[in-house]
């Protein structure tokens, strides 16, 4: 019904000629402009003077026989007062609109020539082949006329004939162009290349444009965007997608100043094609900030997407996971080393993000304890306790997580408080409920420790000459109480805490805290490799297969690295050589034993350990984690624990035969007494009743469930009992440190709940973190005498 259309659109022009908009064609007969003066003519196309009447009284340009010379066919393209004008649009129209209909019958209707005039108005520079991919005309570049401008450029903005059938969205024209050899490597003059057109188009015009430019695929434009910055602009998921799995560089940034290092995620995606959330690319970023899950979020980070990237937001990867709530990609980006306290366009930290509204107390405690700066102020001078909303379900034990760890009040001056951070007020929240723990045991740990200070403090203060001991418990997974431990006393310190102490003894992860740090590594580093172990190494079910862990530890401790290539401080491991019986404890060291300086020669029932000089230091980790029911034996090694799970009395035992062997090989120089002692547990459990240890002979059914249920219970105290770390063992250490004057400093949170070896839970992990951050902001006081202590230091 197109020509009902055309012919409606005739007759209306016709009769409203006068008011008819000047660039509206309208179909006329040629019969009708024998007596008009032709001004200029050109292959068909004429621009005639003024008529006499009132309906031809203007200038005109006519369009005659563009189809069939034996009718009276004509168009009326333009018509106007000023010669000027019309003379201007006829210099536009004459070499353009002739040549294509003639070319192409089908142009030959009203809306179709509307539609080449429309095109040369705004796009008055077109060529031939330019209006051949705009109006989808595909016979046209079998015309030399037509295809000799396949890549010119127009003269006002530099678009290639290429980049309008991609504008157009025009799939078949796109790969016809390809066909005929279109240049893909055209820039327009804003440096825009096809695939910058592209990535506002479709999914197919992008793969038909392929993969064979890849430094056009990731070049900048003028506005500093690459293809891939403007699909998300262009809020083209599927278009963000295509990109990528051709080849889309995610870590170029939008400007021209510095680049990370390339990533490609295409065959990530080609398997894993629903693995992104599309409302997500809108504002931009990268894959990261649109995953959905951790285990999309590992596999992005092991390709290199930059973990820190900004979208238009400047919103990194864990702005966006805290603002979706989304705890265990939380995780995954802190667990790799994600910045925790960039800042976005209105200067939040992902810190302020996770305290508003809705916010959740996991995601709150897991970025308090990675470092979320506490008293960080916005571009509006709000901190995140300001933030806080105590309207939320959880708002009131935000407001106490963060008063817990320190978080200051706001400034008198600050409009708009409420009671949690208003100056002067004193409603800090609702705290967690108090677990059970045994009172008594608080409180003679307190008494003990201010006693064993006032004896310090009435002795003349000397010297340390070395002989700082450093003692770290084991727990498994709860290690991250100890680097939680060790970054509050470092902050005080201000310098690394390795750096302060000559010796540090370690047990199962203690131990490997102990070779990660002395290896190089930082508290933060050794933080988030925790939760790489746990991710990683605790999978399946108990015993867990060495292999992820084994991996682990050679990646972060190095695979050749041997004990004795650790010069400082020396190292004592705890393991337990289990190829005999009774088991003992066995010690890998990073300097000559006492007994290799005594000379004691090994017996020749057992085969020798190996010297420091090739203990590989994995193989140390390994074996001192050794933990039975959790990991298989490593060789002849199981866990340290099983003796020695915390090793301070161990240790001390170890630097006093080592200083009187030194003596006996007159090696006086070199003795250096025991000076200071600290302490560092992996938290204290809540203690819990337990009954039905009764061991026994049975006499019916009820006594054998009752049997059961005793030996059950007696296993399990038994195995507390051998892998203590608390109680009497600290007692006893802190009483030889005091008889002998030595300094000593016990540091072990109180948990709120048992914490299994092999937590995988991230909010138990979380809360686990905070409490012990809580328990040592508690006790700071503590943490400057130790400070104190090691400043005497010369």
């Amino acid at each position: 019904m197109t020509w009902l259309g055309d012919i409606a659109n005739n007759v209306f022009g016709k009769m409203m000629f006068g008011d008819t908009a000047p660039n509206v064609v309208l179909e006329v007969r040629t019969d009708k402009y024998g007596s008009r003066h032709i001004d200029c003519r050109e292959d068909g196309i004429v621009l005639y003077g003024p008529g006499r009447d009132k309906n031809t009284d203007k200038y005109e340009i006519i369009l005659h026989r563009p189809c069939d010379e034996t009718l009276h066919q004509a168009y009326s393209l333009f018509r106007a007062d000023n010669l000027e004008v019309v003379q201007a649009r006829f210099t536009v129209y004459k070499d353009k609109i002739p040549p294509l209909v003639q070319i192409c019958k089908e142009l030959c209707t009203v809306p179709k020539i509307q539609k080449i005039c429309d095109a040369l108005s705004n796009h008055p520079d077109w060529t031939l082949s330019h209006l051949a991919a705009y109006l989808a005309v595909y016979d046209a570049f079998q015309h030399a006329i037509v295809n000799k401008d396949l890549n010119s450029p127009d003269s006002t903005s530099g678009i290639s004939p290429l980049q309008v059938a991609i504008q157009t969205n025009n799939l078949q024209m796109v790969q016809q162009l390809i066909n005929a050899r279109g240049s893909r490597e055209h820039l327009d003059w804003n440096a825009n290349t096809v695939y910058h057109y592209a990535a506002a188009s479709t999914k197919e015009i992008i793969f038909a444009l392929g993969s064979d430019f890849p430094h056009i695929l990731n070049s900048r434009n003028s506005a500093g965007q690459t293809p891939l910055h403007v699909a998300c602009q262009s809020d083209k998921p599927e278009c963000v997608k295509a990109l990528l799995i051709i080849g889309a560089d995610v870590n170029m940034s939008a400007s021209e100043s510095t680049r990370n290092c390339p990533s490609y995620v295409g065959d990530f995606l080609n398997t894993k094609p629903n693995s992104l959330i599309a409302e997500d690319m809108k504002f931009g970023g990268t894959p990261l900030h649109w995953s959905s899950s951790r285990e999309v979020m590992n596999a992005l980070i092991e390709m290199n997407c930059d973990i820190d990237a900004v979208n238009f937001d400047g919103k990194t990867a864990l702005h966006i996971m805290v603002m979706r709530k989304r705890l265990e990609c939380v995780v995954a980006l802190l667990s790799h080393m994600a910045s925790v306290n960039i800042v976005d366009n209105e200067g939040n930290t992902p810190l302020h993000v996770a305290v508003g509204k809705g916010g959740t107390l996991p995601i709150v405690q897991i970025l308090i304890g990675f470092g979320g700066d506490l008293n960080a102020k916005n571009f509006k001078g709000e901190t995140p306790r300001h933030l806080v909303d105590l309207k939320s379900n959880e708002g009131e034990k935000i407001l106490y997580a963060l008063h817990a760890v320190g978080a200051g009040r706001c400034e008198a001056n600050m409009r708009d408080c409420n009671l949690g951070c208003k100056f002067n007020e004193n409603y800090n929240g609702v705290a967690p409920p108090e677990p059970p723990t045994s009172v008594p045991r608080t409180i003679l740990d307190q008494m003990l420790y201010v006693a064993s200070m006032e004896q310090m403090a009435s002795q003349k203060p000397k010297k340390l000459r070395g002989g700082r001991l450093l003692c770290l418990d084991g727990g498994g997974i709860r290690g991250l109480v100890l680097v939680q431990v060790l970054i509050e006393i470092e902050e005080i310190l201000g310098k690394p805490v390795v750096a302060c102490f000559d010796w540090i003894a370690g047990t199962s992860t203690g131990g490997i805290l102990a070779l990660g740090l002395a290896s190089g590594k930082t508290l933060r580093e050794c933080q988030a490799l925790y939760f790489r172990i746990k991710q990683d190494a605790f999978v399946g079910s108990r015993p867990y297969s060495s292999d992820s862990l084994e991996k682990v530890l050679k990646d972060s401790l190095g695979a050749n690295t041997t004990m004795s290539d650790i010069k400082h401080p020396k190292l004592m491991i705890t393991g337990v050589l289990a190829d005999r019986k009774p088991v003992e404890l066995h010690l890998f060291r990073n300097y000559e034993s006492p007994s290799t300086l005594l000379n004691v020669p090994q017996g020749s029932k057992f085969k020798a350990t190996f010297p420091p000089e090739e203990q590989l230091l994995w193989k140390t980790a390994r074996a001192t984690g050794a933990a039975p029911s959790y990991f298989r034996a490593f060789g002849r090694f199981l866990d340290g624990g099983l003796i020695a799970n915390n090793p301070t009395l161990d240790a001390m035992t170890e630097i006093h035969e080592y200083n009187l062997a030194l003596n006996a090989v007159q090696r006086e120089d070199e003795m250096t007494p025991l000076s200071l002692v600290v302490s560092v547990g992996t938290g204290a459990v809540p203690v819990s009743p337990l009954k039905d240890i009764d061991v026994f002979r049975p006499e019916g059914l009820w006594d054998t469930v009752k049997l059961g249920m005793g030996i059950s219970a007696l296993g399990t105290l038994l195995v507390d009992q051998a892998t203590c770390s608390d109680g009497r063992v600290v007692d006893r250490a802190r009483t030889w440190a005091s008889m002998t004057g030595i300094p000593y400093f016990r540091f072990n949170p109180q948990l709120s709940s048992e914490v299994c070896m092999d937590e995988k839970n991230d909010e138990v992990l979380a809360d686990m973190i905070w409490t012990s951050k809580a328990f040592m902001h508690a006790n700071r006081d503590q943490i400057k005498e130790l400070a104190a202590v090691i400043s005497r230091d010369p």
